[in-house]
């Protein structure tokens, strides 16, 4: 029992640890310096595997990144190389960044296969990466679900880039449940009243849960489309619409403006524990 125990709470701090903001990889564009969100190396379990043997045992390991390294990459003849490789941290005394480079020919070992002329070219990557600079428009605290002022996509074909698209992104304040301390029983129910008469059913319960979906925002701050669902205490469908209506009411609504829509962060699948006042 005790190593059931023990496995389950290892287990429960490893997804907390995962579940938290990653740093990414670094690319330079046309001498810019850009975030490169992801990892593209860890996407090959081959190069992954090659890679991590040949990094040092005691590189720093922060939970804002589980492999410990930080890949520096840039386009030559609309190819996306891998230029170094860095274990680095961040030390408070000088308020930079300090730490080793992979040595070249190490380098040139593990990515042996993928070598082309003077460069390391990711041509084992075909997929769409994000790179990303300027402010934070909106972060949460789970892998790479963050989005920056200017963004873009890059289509990659076996390491070519074959296609850019950039995004300039922006956030109009107003509501939304991730930055609203849902234990404030009194304003939720002030802010999305519900005709609780309606229903007897309801009477010794003391809190509905809603799960709220396919939310949709405009320009103004308006919630113009939503699904209700009653998860607990037993699904609801008058309840249910009449919560959608209450959103729908509200105004404004915090707007996300990403990647060239109106996104409803903060508002798109969110749980609400709805109290009764009892």
């Amino acid at each position: 029992m005790k190593r059931i125990f023990l496995f389950v709470s290892f287990l429960f701090l490893a997804l907390v640890a995962h579940a938290t903001g990653q740093s990414g990889d670094v690319i330079f564009i046309d001498g810019v310096r850009w975030e490169l969100l992801g990892k593209p190396i860890d996407l090959d379990a081959t190069l992954y595997r090659d890679l991590k043997a040949v990094l040092p045992e005691n590189r720093p390991i922060v939970t804002s990144n589980w492999d410990g390294y930080t890949a520096y990459w840039s386009i030559h003849q609309d190819m996306l190389c891998l230029d170094s490789i860095r274990c680095e941290y961040y030390d408070a005394k000088i308020r930079g960044m300090k730490g080793t480079s992979i040595p070249s020919n190490t380098l040139l070992r593990v990515f042996k296969n993928y070598v082309d002329g003077d460069c390391i070219v990711a041509s084992w990557l075909t997929r769409e990466i994000r790179v990303a600079t300027g402010k934070v428009v909106y972060y949460w605290h789970d892998a790479f679900e963050r989005n920056y002022e200017e963004e873009m996509m890059l289509n990659i074909d076996k390491g070519k880039i074959t296609g850019r698209k950039e995004y300039h992104n922006h956030v109009v304040d107003g509501f939304s449940f991730d930055k609203f301390n849902l234990a404030n029983n009194e304003e939720l129910r002030e802010m999305f009243p519900l005709h609780i008469e309606r229903y007897p059913e309801l009477a010794d319960v003391e809190r509905i849960v809603f799960k709220i979906k396919q939310a949709r925002v405009d320009a103004n701050g308006n919630l113009v489309e939503c699904e209700v669902k009653v998860l607990k205490p037993n699904d609801n469908p008058l309840l249910a619409a009449e919560m959608a209506e209450s959103l729908k009411a509200y105004h404004p609504w915090r707007v996300l403006f990403i990647n060239g829509e109106y996104s409803a962060k903060g508002i798109e699948g969110w749980i609400i524990s709805y109290p009764l006042g009892k």
